[in-house]
């Protein structure tokens, strides 16, 4: 018979890897489904809680998992603070461009610097 806590920790630890997977390209990411997968997975972890508070305690397999979790954890969060980096500069660049044209395609953008036509 499975253990429940080692379920519980699993499919935490799926809904975290499709974060984390869907956070390593950030450009490609839907955050729609990173954010519903990362609050699925805390959900489970609350779940475990709410359990380990009824007096039992953790085995020690679903301890090392815990444990291991917790990294995960720590990995997904520096994805999400890098992918909102990358989404604020990426949201800077498109404000500092010269807009869109009639058709709905960006204008390109003006040449930073000088041109030396003698070289």
């Amino acid at each position: 018979m499975p253990d429940p806590d080692l379920e519980k920790l699993r499919a935490a630890r799926a809904r975290l890897a499709g974060a984390r997977g869907r956070l390593a390209r950030p450009r490609a990411c839907s955050l729609d489904e990173c954010v519903t997968l990362l609050r699925e997975a805390q959900g489970y972890l609350e779940w475990l809680r709410d359990s380990l508070q009824a007096g039992r305690g953790l085995r020690p397999e679903a301890r090392a998992q815990a444990v291991a979790l917790r990294a995960e954890i720590r990995h997904t969060g520096v994805l999400l603070q890098e992918a909102v980096r990358r989404g604020r500069r990426w949201l800077e660049r498109l404000q500092t461009a010269g807009g869109y044209n009639s058709s709905g395609a960006l204008l390109p953008l003006a040449p930073r610097g000088r041109i030396a036509i003698l070289g």
